[in-house]
């Protein structure tokens, strides 16, 4: 006779030594790449229930996340209970509700906007400028000063949560009855700084950013690159942000999170809690667990657009009076990490070291296109319009009557702004922008992530 089909596995966990049940064992399912998929724990009966799911392997770890990983065939697994030996050093102790955390209902989704600038072969040293920025210097192109062509693609990508889950176990501790203790949470993956009071997926953005941008973008730029062509440079922009979006997310995960008893005076940056088993007999185990936040991310077709890379020089941006107001945006743009004690003097103290400023200012100047284009980029609206109203393009045109006062990037000494109409480009990036395969491009990616909370 065929007994019923069951939706879930069943497994009883069991003393090494007596063979006895063991209540309170955390079983983690762990999915492909080793991430916590749910974490359950055994009850009274030392009896744990895992939902049953379509993949060949079923990969479990029994106790804390330092514990060795089991690996069952799937496929062979019966319905009958299956015996686990627990790990030594596991306690009697009582059940956690036996189900990952989860909700169901998925929201709106957040949106974030990003933007990517793209040059032909012939503009390829503007790009090639713009990595010379890691190198802690900026190359100068060919001629700094003439203005250049380009596309900006305009992507937007949504966040749709699919509900907060149980992650890793971190730690665990038993405690007799009357008996307390005090642990320390280190939580290393948001900022280091406790009044920071930014989104997280806006941390995940300027992580997907591109590097040395600095801040005051209207949108959130991406590393420049040299366009084959149209369809194919959508196509990639596409896998390009995918990729980078999930390697900001992992990155996170990988961020030092833990839980320590607390032995002696309380440590900078840790969270003490205190738990307590009030119960006049018992053991009661106590289950530090990350919290985690699973999304459904969709990158949606970009929109090509012409855009325009402008060079700026302005002259005396070396003075304490600019280097104060626009120092947040000097200090995360700065080409040589060095002087950043230096900028850091300059903004705190009133009357900062002669010697000091001297060092900052001649660094400056020493990069005067490159830290003109960050204080234009990160500047007022209105004062950028008046600086662009003195600048003209091929055609003798101002260019505040042909560009929309909207930054979309910096690229090394440009900064970029979208052109108003398909008229105001070259004749190459209006066949190329007018063409019907460009009209008809499709092109998104979907992926799933898994952020803390």
């Amino acid at each position: 006779m065929t007994g019923r089909w069951q939706d879930s596995w069943t497994f009883r966990i069991v003393d090494q030594d007596s063979g006895a049940s063991v209540s309170g064992v955390p079983v983690a399912v762990l999915d492909e790449g080793g991430r916590s998929a749910g974490v359950w724990v055994s009850d009274v009966d030392g009896t744990v229930r895992i939902p049953k799911h379509d993949r060949p392997r079923l990969r479990l770890r029994v106790g804390l996340h330092n514990d060795e990983v089991i690996e069952l065939d799937a496929r062979s697994l019966p319905d009958e209970p299956v015996p686990i030996v627990a790990p030594r050093g596991e306690e009697v102790a009582q059940p956690l509700p036996s189900h990952p955390i989860a909700v169901p209902e998925h929201g709106a989704g957040h949106l974030l906007r990003f933007a990517r600038i793209g040059v032909l072969r012939q503009d390829a040293d503007v790009t090639e400028t713009a990595a010379a920025d890691r190198a802690r210097f900026v190359a100068p192109a060919d001629d700094p000063g003439v203005i250049r062509y380009g596309v900006v693609f305009e992507i937007e990508q949504v966040w749709q949560s699919l509900g907060s889950r149980a992650g890793d176990l971190l730690y665990s501790v038993s405690l007799g009855p009357g008996e307390e203790v005090k642990v320390a949470v280190q939580d290393g993956r948001w900022r280091k700084k406790p009044d920071a009071r930014e989104r997280p997926l806006q941390i995940v953005a300027k992580m997907v950013a591109a590097r040395l941008v600095g801040d005051g973008l209207d949108v959130t730029p991406l590393e420049p690159f040299v366009v084959p062509d149209l369809a194919g440079a959508a196509m990639d922009t596409v896998r390009f942000l995918d990729h980078r979006t999930v390697r900001a997310t992992e990155a996170l995960r990988h961020r030092p999170l833990g839980v320590t008893p607390l032995e002696s005076e309380r440590l900078g940056g840790t969270t003490v809690r205190t738990v307590r088993n009030m119960r006049p007999d018992g053991v009661l185990t106590y289950h530090f667990i990350e919290p985690v936040e699973s999304y459904r991310v969709v990158v949606r077709t970009p929109r090509p657009r012409p855009a325009i890379l402008v060079p700026f020089r302005l002259p005396n941006i070396a003075t304490r009076d600019v280097v104060r107001r626009f120092g947040h945006a000097l200090r995360r743009a700065l080409l040589d990490r060095a002087f950043l004690p230096d900028i850091e003097q300059v903004l705190a103290a009133d009357e900062p070291p002669a010697a000091t400023e001297r060092r900052l200012y001649a660094h400056i100047m020493a990069h005067l296109p490159y830290y003109s284009a960050t204080i234009i980029a990160a500047g007022d609206p209105s004062e950028r319009f008046f600086a662009l109203a003195k600048l003209r393009d091929a055609e003798g045109r101002a260019l505040s009557d042909v560009i929309e006062n909207v930054v979309v990037g910096r690229v090394g000494n440009y900064v970029a702004f979208p052109l108003r109409a398909l008229e105001f480009t070259t004749p190459e990036w209006r066949a190329a922008l007018a063409a019907d395969s460009v009209q008809r491009l499709r092109a998104f990616q979907e992926s799933v992530v898994t952020l803390p909370v």
